[in-house]
């Protein structure tokens, strides 16, 4: 009774030993799991979260985007409206300047006008000298003619002079003289009143053209005055326009820079969504490979129990078949001993007999516990290997344990500082990683840094060409990233390792030359520190 009781405390012990180890280790495993997976999900939903923040900042850049360009349409209009008005006004200054130069030249013309007229009336007045003197010349030849008259009695004389013709010819001679007598008198008077007339006709016009001219001068210098004026009123609006479009101008600029800045926010957020959307499908990737994870390890354990229930019912049926080999062996033992009695008294000379015989079974009974002590401790040890070898597996390290390598073989060129002086906007903007030139063509092959997922890969605006990977060492979740690149071999949600070429050394975004431009963001993106201190 006494081995069936030990061989069935052995039993347990044994079942114990096999099952309980092997569960506690695969149930530890996928709990690790599991805790990735609601981690995983809860990054996850932050990110989603992240995706609403990003799509509203977006939304918003596109509603200021269309406000400021309808403010710029506005301005432009405005200023296209300045622009017409400015035209006519330069239109009205040409026309008024015009006006200006031919009232100048009318004023011109009637100076000179007025200097020939003043010649004229200088000629003017020295023939009404002239006149004057003929007129007094004739006036004392009339006035003698007249006087002489008087005094020989006229046109009796007249007569007497023809009548004292001695002979008809004389007679003619003497008619003609008193007619040409008669005529020179009679045409003296005319010229003297034609004279007269002509000089009172020519001083009357004189004066009234002077006049005339003299006038028409001041009116037109009047004009010429009004002219010039509006003229200057048109060069005061012209001047008051052209401010009107150097404001609207320097509006409309202004619209046209927060117009980019606003496209590059727009830009920055749809940058930042597609980043977003790289990392939750990176973040999904990593929760199927997880969920995948623990589907093997439940599987596993699964497999792994049904084995140690397996091999515990193997057992359970050797020990049951050992207990009937023992229950055999100690009936044996018991009708081996009541013979034994029997012949005792019958012959003496066999009384050591069966002593001897209950030694050798006791013999065979402690040996053969022996052989089970072994093996036991044989399944022991066995069922301990299995279980460190499965923990082993379970906590071996990843390939990047040590770290981050450098993404290029290239040299340092520029290292991380929050307070750089931009080389392109030369103003201070963070530099918020490390830039490697290029020694030699081997040095533009970019490397992955450590074992990871592509979360994004494409263009970002100032970045130009980039590639965003997500890594997990040590439980710390980390994002690189690779920028100016020339081209990049990897695509979202791809898997890489440390050390495999994802991309090429390039120019683009903005960049002043061939150059990698590298970021370590622990946590994941927008949380850059300097990669000096991560770099192996």
């Amino acid at each position: 009774m006494r081995s069936l009781r030990a061989l069935a405390a052995f039993s347990l012990v044994t079942l114990l030993t096999v099952t309980t180890p092997i569960h506690s280790v695969s149930a530890e495993s996928v709990k690790d799991v599991e805790d990735e997976i609601n981690e995983l999900e809860k990054e996850k939903s932050d990110l989603e979260s992240e995706k609403e923040e990003a799509k509203k900042k977006k939304d918003d850049s596109e509603e200021k985007l269309e406000s400021n360009k309808k403010e710029q349409s506005d301005v432009e209009s405005e200023i296209s409206s300045i622009d017409e008005e400015l035209s006519r006004t330069q239109s009205d200054i040409a026309d008024k300047e015009g006006e200006i130069e031919a009232t100048n030249q009318e004023i011109e013309s009637l100076t000179d006008e007025i200097e020939e007229l003043s010649n004229r009336i200088e000629e003017l007045e020295e023939d009404i000298v002239d006149l004057e003197e003929r007129i007094e010349q004739r006036d004392a030849l009339i006035k003698d003619r007249l006087r002489s008259i008087q005094q020989n009695g006229g046109e009796i004389q007249y007569l007497e002079v023809i009548f004292g013709a001695q002979n008809f010819s004389e007679f003619v001679s003497r008619s003609t003289a008193v007619n040409k007598v008669m005529d020179s008198d009679r045409s003296i008077m005319e010229e003297q009143a034609n004279d007269k007339a002509q000089l009172e006709d020519d001083k009357g016009e004189l004066e009234a053209s002077k006049v005339t001219v003299e006038e028409n001068k001041v009116a037109v210098e009047e004009n010429k005055a009004a002219l010039e004026d509006q003229h200057d009123d048109l060069l005061a609006l012209q001047d008051q326009l052209d401010e009107q479009i150097s404001d609207k101008e320097t509006l409309l600029a202004d619209l046209e820079i927060e117009y980019d800045e606003m496209e590059e926010v727009k830009l920055s957020a749809e940058e930042e969504q597609q980043l977003i959307d790289a990392q939750a499908a990176a973040k999904q990737s990593a929760l199927e490979s997880a969920q995948s994870k623990k589907d093997d390890l439940e599987q596993k354990e699964a497999e792994e129990k049904a084995r140690a229930e397996a091999e515990a019912e193997a057992e359970r049926k050797a020990e049951e078949e050992r207990q009937a080999e023992e229950a055999r062996r100690a009936a044996a033992e018991s009708e081996q001993e009541s013979e034994q009695q029997e012949e005792e008294s019958e012959e003496q000379e066999q009384e050591s007999q069966p002593a001897e015989e209950e030694s050798e079974s006791e013999d065979t009974s402690s040996e053969e516990e022996t052989e089970q002590q072994e093996e036991e401790s044989d399944v022991d040890v066995q069922v301990a290997s299995g279980a460190s070898g499965e923990v082993k597996s379970e906590d071996a390290a990843p390939s990047n344990r040590s770290g981050f390598i450098r993404p290029t073989s290239g040299p340092t060129t520029s290292p991380f500082d929050p307070n750089r002086v931009h080389p392109i906007h030369g103003d201070v903007r963070p530099h918020n990683g490390m830039d490697f030139g290029q020694a030699g063509e081997a040095d533009k092959v970019i490397r992955a840094a450590a074992d990871g997922v592509v979360a994004y890969s494409g263009s970002m605006s100032g970045y130009g060409n980039t590639v965003m990977v997500t890594h997990n060492i040590n439980g710390q979740e980390y994002t690189t990233l690779y920028a100016h690149l020339d081209s990049f071999t990897v695509s979202n949600g791809e898997t890489v390792s440390q050390g495999d070429q994802i991309a090429v050394m390039g120019n683009t975004g903005g960049s002043t030359g061939v150059h990698l431009h590298f970021e370590i963001h622990p946590g994941g993106y927008k949380n850059p520190v300097d990669p000096a201190g991560y770099l192996n």
